[in-house]
């Protein structure tokens, strides 16, 4: 079977046993493309973005694999050249997920902030068209070092609910069994955390971001979903519904 993988440092960790000894065949590439391929029957099981799981759930069945924060996230920010949100806020076009987070928050909030949407990642880029711009992955991971962090959203959620923001979720199709895929995740992950010096030695090798910040960050995610995860993710579909995103 073809298992997807998300293009962000979010995934090495869990992939890394599995890469390292040629447990299976992954394809890699953003979540909206991984979403797609699935549909296409292009690979069997992968982790997708939560909000694409909501919308589509009565044609995909879900995993315990996931992409989750228990608070601040890290890589999915709100980030400024000035010290303050900006009305308009400029939004990656790799974001699916993350927008609809970013809508809840301010609606919750009570800010009434534009979104503009530019077919573009690089916070550099998104800068040049708003004060403030949302970006994700790896992306944000470096604009965290350059820009004023606004908003981590994965702190922003968890103060609002007090549960663990669900950003993504492995899924397959519904006719298609992905069990023994999502069970050599889980070996995977195991072995990762069992194997953490290596693990973050190869990431610092290859990511070129300090040792210190990637230790930080793996233990930062949830990588499996557990009750509070699945709670999160339910209390984002009800929201999402009491806002009129889904």
């Amino acid at each position: 079977m073809k298992i997807g993988k998300f293009g962000f440092l979010n995934n090495f960790l869990p992939y890394y046993w599995i890469e390292k000894f040629g447990k299976a065949k992954i394809v890699e590439a953003p979540p909206k493309i991984l979403a797609n391929m699935i549909e296409q029957r292009k690979i069997d099981y992968a982790p997708v973005p939560s909000f694409y799981f909501l919308k589509n759930k009565d044609k995909l069945r879900n995993y315990d694999f996931c992409i989750a924060s228990k608070g601040r996230v890290l890589s999915v920010l709100v980030v400024s050249n000035g010290k303050s949100l900006d009305d308009k806020i400029a939004i990656t076009n790799e974001t699916m997920t993350s927008v609809n987070l970013l809508r809840i928050i301010l609606k919750e909030k009570g800010l009434n902030c534009k979104l503009v949407p530019v077919n573009d990642s690089k916070a550099s880029s998104l800068l040049k068209h708003c004060g403030s711009a949302l970006v994700i992955g790896d992306e944000a991971i470096k604009a965290r070092m350059i820009y004023n962090v606004i908003m981590d959203l994965g702190e922003e959620w968890f103060e609002l609910t007090g549960y663990p923001m669900v950003f993504g979720i492995s899924a397959s199709l519904k006719d298609v069994d992905a069990e023994g895929c999502d069970n050599l995740i889980g070996k995977s992950i195991d072995w990762g955390f069992e194997n953490f010096d290596e693990v973050v030695s190869e990431a610092e090798r290859t990511f070129r971001m300090p040792r210190e910040f990637l230790e930080k960050y793996f233990r930062s995610l949830s990588y499996k979903m557990g009750s509070k995860e699945r709670k999160g993710l339910k209390v984002f579909e009800e929201l999402c519904r009491e806002h009129g995103l889904l």
